[in-house]
């Protein structure tokens, strides 16, 4: 039998029979990993978070020194933390050199640069999906981050068994500042290298055999929570368990009372983005309980007007002027749908709850709001259920309960039934209307010409990033309209 077959088959004897020797080598390992790891944590993960979002000079250069911290070998942060600790450095007092604590203080500055650079392009990632929902929630630049956190948390798992794995793994820097002092410092990679170079090599093996089981747990772990995740997002969406609505028939228009004072004013406002003019300047005032429709061909500023419109964007030009309600004094409340609504890895109820706790409802008023939204679009059924796993027409509903909730003044929809089948389009028109028609101002941007008829009491055609034309609904599609405007028409009515 060769010599590695029966160092292989002791170092198995060690293993299954719980040396005592082995079992405290891999118990400091553990403790001294894991404690690095929860306090690498909690750093890196905030300074990642925060640096996907901060906006100041200089900002750059830190995302470079971040990332250059990365490739920093083991062995300078080890010597690193020998010189601040030792005798003659400036923690030196503290007296915890060659000691477990100072082995946790060089895995931790090991792993926060890899957790923050990790967590930073793991959130910079998520935000692009849907950080400016939540903006438009309430949600401030290091909130939205945080959530992001919490919506990627399976994927910030992985980063931290990432970062486990170094630490755990890591031997300059712990030799270094530990001094593999038998029975005080002495880990599973100190001690590998130590019995190797004795020749023990059964007990080396034995740590190694563990060190790698460690680590496969860890991530067997993980990739069961994951497959449960995938699972409970694919599942079924199950809409019979969910109350279904009678949709308003299509060709009834909803009933609006005329105009009431401004809610929300444009000042020769415009729009830039770089060289490219998004927007003209414009003057546009939106006045309570209107319903106003931003019609267009792609590309002509419906959106960029929409999104100026609710603040997701600023002027570059003019100014955007929110008027208080009269008599109330506060300023409208205003919320928005999106095509493609962003839903938090949450439950249905909670994605509610948060929309309510980020505008900053008083907590004992959210539950009683959040039931009500979901009843009103149908959906109380399904609360517990994870909001991802909804279908299209179910997610665009909760998305319009979650703006329910907020009980706005303004309600801004960016295409919302655009990427619906005609049925989940014809529930959510009818939930639509039925927020009109509670007197709520809506903002439209469309492209579907019927729907602007029934639930529109005003069109802004736009073309190149202009207001072409402003009408009242009617006028808009009784009465001659600029070239352009008329070949957008029956380009999008072709049998008028």
């Amino acid at each position: 039998m060769s010599t590695v077959a029966e160092s292989l088959g002791l170092a198995v004897q060690l293993v299954l029979g719980a040396d005592a020797e082995l079992l405290g080598v891999v118990g400091l390992s553990l403790r001294v990993s894991l404690t690095a790891c929860a306090l690498g944590a909690g750093v890196g993960l905030l300074l990642g978070a925060w640096l996907a979002v901060a906006r100041f000079r200089g900002v750059a250069g830190l995302v470079w020194g971040l990332n250059t911290l990365l490739a920093l070998p083991s062995v300078v942060v080890g010597l690193s933390v020998y010189l601040l600790l030792s005798r003659a450095g400036p923690l030196g007092s503290l007296g915890i050199l060659f000691t477990p604590t100072a082995m946790v203080v060089a895995q931790s500055m090991l792993v926060v640069p890899l957790i923050a650079a990790l967590s930073r392009r793991l959130v910079l990632d998520a935000l692009s999906e849907g950080g400016e929902q939540l903006q438009s929630l309430g949600a401030g630049p290091l909130q939205r981050a945080l959530l992001m956190l919490v919506h990627e948390r399976l994927a910030v798992l992985t980063v931290l068994l990432t970062a486990f794995g170094r630490a755990i793994s890591e031997v300059g820097a712990v030799m270094i500042v530990g001094g593999n002092i038998d029975g005080v410092t002495r880990v599973m990679t100190t001690a590998i290298a130590l019995e190797t170079s004795k020749g023990d090599l059964p007990l080396a093996l034995a740590l190694g055999l563990v060190l790698l089981g460690v680590v496969g747990v860890v991530n067997l772990g993980i990739a069961a929570l994951q497959a449960r995740a995938d699972a409970s997002a694919t599942a079924p969406a199950a809409a019979a368990d969910a109350p279904r609505r009678e949709p308003r028939a299509e060709a009834v228009a909803v009933p609006r009372a005329a105009p009431g004072p401004e809610l929300l004013r444009l000042q020769a406002a415009g729009l830039r983005f770089g060289r490219v003019q998004a927007l003209r300047p414009l003057t546009l005032a939106l006045r309570r309980g209107e319903s106003l429709a931003l019609v267009g061909a792609n590309g002509a500023g419906k959106t960029s007007l929409l999104r100026l419109l609710h603040g997701l964007l600023p002027c570059t030009e003019g100014q955007r002027e929110v008027v208080p309600l009269q008599p109330e004094g506060q300023l409208p409340v205003a919320a928005m749908l999106f095509q493609r609504p962003f839903l938090l890895r949450l439950s249905v109820r909670n994605n509610v709850l948060l929309g309510l706790a980020l505008r900053g409802v008083p907590k004992a008023q959210r539950p009683a709001r959040c039931t009500e939204a979901l009843q009103r679009v149908g959906l109380q059924a399904l609360a517990g259920r994870d909001a991802r796993s909804l279908s299209g027409g179910q997610q665009q509903r909760l998305a319009l309960a979650r703006a329910w909730a907020l009980q706005p003044d303004i309600l801004f929809l960016d295409e919302p039934t655009a990427s619906l089948d005609p049925s989940a389009k014809r529930e959510v028109e009818s939930l639509i209307a039925d927020v009109a028609a509670a007197g709520v101002t809506l903002v439209m941007s469309t492209h579907n010409l019927g729907q602007v008829k029934r639930l529109a009491s005003r069109v802004l055609y736009l073309e190149a990033g202009r207001v072409a034309v402003d009408l009242p609904t009617a006028a808009f599609f009784g009465s001659e309209l600029p070239a352009d405007a008329a070949a957008f028409l029956k380009g999008e009515l072709a049998w008028a």
